[in-house]
């Protein structure tokens, strides 16, 4: 990953943090929130790496893009 992708990685960390006790988010929120915090638009494979970083916080992702 390119040092940008690790800012977003760490954007969707702090993300996931806030919303700790949540069983489900929505990946539109949470694209729409990421955009808004580092102006950058989720590549599939930053959005596969949204998934497994809230699979491992037991969090699961509502596919509402």
């Amino acid at each position: 990953m390119s040092g940008h992708d690790d800012l977003i990685r760490a954007a969707i960390g702090r993300l996931l943090a806030e919303k700790t006790g949540v069983a489900v988010i929505s990946m539109r929120e949470i694209v729409t929130e990421l955009l808004a915090r580092t102006g950058a638009v989720l590549d599939e494979s930053l959005q596969d790496l949204l998934l497994e970083m809230a699979e491992v916080r037991g969090m699961t992702v509502a596919l509402d893009l």
